[in-house]
């Protein structure tokens, strides 16, 4: 029988199967698999052949997917799995979250640019392309960088 033991020395059997696991967190079985895969969740003990999973394995994919849900990336979530638990843990969840901070700033400011100019263009009078201003000032400006892309798209 496979077992771990929990903070306080107690013996945890790995006893969750995978289609237990994915309906206590609402993930499905390919994506528990696929956080494995990613190194975000450690492989499953194997009981015949079929993983077996310790009960802690729903608490660490209820913070994967809450932080996934936040846009977080993997290799965030790694790095915030692997942060030792206190100040370092907390400063390293401080750094992510401004990122992201900054992140959805810049995408407020992108979107209220497209929601100023399709309010002011809604009602064009342009004849052609040619003579609409949005077009003349969208040509004056220089090209888009990779970070302009994504943040636009």
């Amino acid at each position: 029988m496979n077992t771990k033991r929990d903070q306080t020395g107690t013996s945890v059997t790995a006893s969750l199967s995978i289609g237990e696991v994915a309906a206590a967190t609402g993930l499905h079985a390919s994506a528990i698999r696929y956080y494995e895969d990613a190194g975000v969740l450690p492989k499953a003990d194997r009981v015949s052949g079929k993983r077996r999973y310790h009960p802690e394995t729903i608490d660490r994919l209820m913070l994967i997917r809450f932080c996934s849900r936040l846009g977080m990336r993997l290799v965030d979530i790694r790095g915030l799995l692997a942060t030792p638990a206190g100040s370092r843990a907390k400063a390293y969840w401080r750094r992510l979250v401004d990122g992201k901070l900054d992140e959805i700033a810049d995408l407020i400011n992108a979107a209220r640019g497209v929601e100023r100019i399709l309010r002011e263009s809604r009602d064009c009078d342009c004849v052609t392309l040619t003579s609409c201003a949005f077009l003349k000032e969208e040509r004056a400006k220089p090209p888009l960088t990779s970070r302009d892309r994504r943040i636009q798209a």
